[in-house]
């Protein structure tokens, strides 16, 4: 998926299947005023060398907080979804300051 901002807030909503684009959900730029970051609504870097496992982001969630997070290609990011899930997303191209595309994993509760 990619995410885009031409000034205007955009933002991806990954509880939906697919993940539906809106205004801000999980996963949004605000604004292209900020550029190499990404917000979310409750999201935490993973620091690992592997991707992340649900175990291992769940053992993060006193982390997982709404703020803006710088990221790079092939930062790694536990996040929660506002319905409660628990995913990660990586960047996989940075396109511009303010266009990303990444890939995004959401699991269903466990």
């Amino acid at each position: 998926m990619t995410l885009y901002s031409n000034g205007a807030p955009t933002g991806w909503r990954l509880d939906e299947r697919p993940p539906t684009q809106v205004l801000l959900g999980d996963l949004s730029l605000e604004c292209d005023c900020h550029p190499g970051e990404v917000v979310g609504n409750a999201i935490a870097a993973w620091n690992g060398s592997a991707l992340p496992t649900y175990q291992q982001c769940s053992a993060m969630s006193d982390q997982l907080a709404r703020r803006a997070l710088a990221v790079q290609e092939g930062t790694m990011v536990c996040l929660r979804t506002q319905e409660g899930r628990l995913g990660y997303f990586t960047v996989t191209n940075v396109l511009g300051p303010s266009e990303f595309n990444m890939e995004a994993t959401i699991w269903d509760r466990q």
